[in-house]
């Protein structure tokens, strides 16, 4: 996790082995994001994609996922 003033950037989960499929990513996840909710003025970029895939799953997450401002560029 990387952390900047109003953004922070997941880049990988991982859990050893002997505790895959017992819920403990999931609460990693959970802990981490309410962590980012409590704070109140930060967003996620979710580039892991386990965190990505939980945020999918759990959509009440979604508000927290930072969006881009459309570009105005032209060509």
């Amino acid at each position: 996790m990387l952390s900047g003033d109003k953004l922070i950037v997941f880049t990988h989960t991982e859990v050893e082995p002997n505790f895959e499929g017992q819920g403990v990513g999931s609460k990693i996840a959970r802990f981490a994001l309410d962590d980012v909710r409590d704070d109140g003025s930060r967003s996620v970029l979710p580039l892991c994609p386990f965190i990505k895939g939980w945020i999918l799953r759990h959509p009440d997450y979604k508000d927290l996922v930072y969006r881009a401002k459309p570009s105005n560029v032209k060509d």
